[in-house]
């Protein structure tokens, strides 16, 4: 398995966190406007859980969770969890929101992803009422496979997961295009 990191985009660099990252880290997830779409992230987002989270990444696939760095300095998460039913999760801090940087993060995790993983798929979902990130897996490709309800930590509730799916085949249909 060859996961050269970074990767870079045009405006982007998606890297490796590290604990420099704790303070926009919190910053950004002790927003419940970003933490209320994301299943497992509490609210409030506090230090504990970001020094937390980072312990995690250090025995996680390198791919789990990848910092985006834009010229205004961290900005979000992208990632995709290992596994049978691999799964691409991200987030934005809500200043850097409507800038195009997740569709530019996510396409180019994505192609990393296929080129360098024996998978025929990628799977995701978004919370419903979430018209950005269900724009953002569209633009990429995925199409609808179900739903199920899920608890939101920082809700504290269950919600509704709109499920999405991207084969393989699919993907390399897509990619030649802009």
């Amino acid at each position: 398995m060859q996961d050269d990191l970074p990767i870079f985009t045009r405006r982007l660099t998606l890297r490796p966190l590290t604990r420099a990252d704790i303070p926009p880290l919190v910053e950004m997830l002790n927003d419940f406007e970003v933490s209320r779409w994301l299943s497992v992230v509490p609210y409030p987002y506090t230090r504990d859980d970001a020094r937390e989270f980072l312990t995690f990444l250090e025995s996680a696939d390198p791919l789990d969770a990848l910092g985006i760095e834009a010229r205004e300095g961290l900005v979000g998460v992208v990632g995709i969890s290992p596994g049978a039913t691999s799964g691409l999760g991200y987030w934005l801090g809500r200043a850097h929101h409507g800038k195009g940087y997740m569709s530019e993060a996510a396409r180019a995790l994505v192609s990393h992803y296929f080129a360098t993983r024996d998978a025929d798929h990628l799977t995701s979902g978004y919370f419903e009422n979430n018209t950005a990130s269900a724009r953002v897996l569209e633009k990429l490709g995925f199409i609808p496979n179900g739903h199920e309800r899920v608890k939101s930590v920082a809700q504290d509730t269950e919600v509704l997961l709109k499920k999405v799916i991207l084969p393989r085949e699919l993907w390399e249909a897509l990619s030649w295009k802009p």
